[in-house]
């Protein structure tokens, strides 16, 4: 079943447009990546879907039922969390409240989310009293994830996972992701700046160009075309 189907969506800031006609879905359980050189509309895209930004034109299905006119807080409600990219976490706050902070939808579940986030990543149960400006690049990006898993959602993206972080960490958290999804059942939607991770880590990717798809398919497809190759992985 598709958890999200977007059709000939387009958006953009002001005069400018920067998506151009986009037609996307992520099936149920599936991890599905985004990548593209920079300004192509990757993060603009999250933002729509998340309803940080209102669409110029198109659709935007959740579980076959129309979203794109609901404001944010309720695409919460219904299962889609983001973590935004730069984390925009609470710097001032501890790592505990930032959680409980992407649970107050979900106050009813909270002290069980808050232990199932904890599990996933023991690393902010040892650090929960620190404040979020205090913990390391991955810490934070660790946090960030977590404050977004508070909400329960159906869909979770999230917004260059790598950026800024060692490899060794960036391994780490790719496996914690399969984990969640195969665990939870949760399919993610991943915009990545690193293409043999987005490749890697994913069932199917899209290639954004200019605010376009240019390129889609499975991502082990994706990963054997000399244009992905020679373009995004310097093979060939």
């Amino acid at each position: 079943m598709k958890v999200l189907e977007v059709s000939d969506l387009s958006a953009g800031y002001g005069d400018v447009e920067i998506l151009k006609s986009i037609n996307l879905y992520v099936n149920e359980g599936e991890i599905v990546a985004i990548f593209g050189s920079n300004g192509s509309g990757k993060s603009t895209f999250l933002k729509v879907v998340a309803g940080l930004l209102k669409p110029w034109g198109g659709t935007i299905k959740f579980y076959d039922h129309n979203i794109e006119e609901l404001p944010p807080q309720e695409r919460v409600k219904r299962g889609i969390a983001l973590a935004a990219e730069g984390r925009q976490l609470f710097l001032g706050m501890s790592v505990e409240e930032n959680l409980l902070m992407g649970g107050w939808l979900r106050r009813k579940e909270i002290k069980d989310n808050l232990e199932k986030v904890y599990s996933y990543f023991p690393q902010l149960r040892e650090k929960r009293k620190t404040l979020a400006g205090d913990l390391s690049g991955g810490q934070q990006q660790m946090l960030s994830i977590g404050r977004a898993l508070m909400a329960k959602p159906k869909l979770l993206m999230i917004d260059e996972l790598s950026l800024g972080l060692a490899p060794a960490v960036v391994d780490r958290l790719a496996e914690v992701l399969k984990s969640i999804r195969d665990k939870e059942g949760i399919s993610i939607l991943l915009v990545e700046q690193e293409v043999s991770l987005a490749l890697d880590i994913s069932e199917r990717s899209y290639v954004f160009d200019l605010g376009e798809i240019v390129e889609e398919g499975p991502s082990p497809e994706l990963k054997r075309r000399d244009s992905i190759r020679k373009t995004y992985l310097s093979v060939g």
